[in-house]
């Protein structure tokens, strides 16, 4: 064991992992069954191609509908929609539309929708998986990639003294940098 660390076990070993960015993801097609869940596992896996994995819970709605259709979104809200984020995923997108919480429009390279706030997006087709017992890891093929040039540099990244993005640390707990907020 390292000096001065404590084993902590392994039932929730991904909170070390934690504060990460709150994405919305889209799933399904646009008119015809639509939903979006809340997600914070969500990272970039490679350059060539332009990959991005989400880990998706197998018993939710997007689960079903990324299995079908093969393709989602990855999206950015600003955090002043953060109860928008906190209330799709909250709620199960078998029981609620999830586009009236959030209404969005079909993306360009995929059916699945974009939120009409979304400050970013990142339109992928599911390029491989990884199946665990309680999630799939997706990794997609990025095919379009949309950011507001007035909130994101194309050189610097994100301003995030002057247009913070939600993070999420467990829980309940959102916050920016400087700013925690529980829902």
């Amino acid at each position: 064991m390292p000096y001065g660390l404590i084993d902590m076990g392994l039932d929730r070993f991904y909170l070390i992992l934690h504060p990460r960015p709150a994405y919305v993801i889209g799933s399904g097609r646009v008119g015809v069954d639509a939903n979006y869940m809340a997600a914070s596992w969500v990272t970039p896996v490679a350059e060539e191609p332009p990959l991005v994995g989400v880990a998706v819970d197998v018993e939710s709605h997007t689960y079903s509908l990324i299995d079908k259709y093969r393709e989602f979104t990855v999206n950015v809200l600003s955090i002043d929609d953060l109860d928008l984020i906190y209330e799709v995923g909250h709620t199960h997108g078998w029981e609620v539309d999830k586009l009236e919480i959030l209404p969005g429009v079909r993306g360009e390279k995929v059916g699945a929708p974009i939120p009409e706030k979304a400050i970013a997006a990142l339109e992928c087709r599911v390029y491989d998986s990884i199946e665990a017992e309680d999630v799939v890891f997706y990794a997609g093929e990025v095919l379009k990639a949309w950011v507001d040039p007035e909130r994101f540099h194309l050189k610097r990244g994100w301003s995030i003294k002057n247009n913070p993005i939600p993070l999420h640390n467990w829980g309940k707990g959102f916050f920016h940098v400087g700013r925690f907020r529980t829902v």
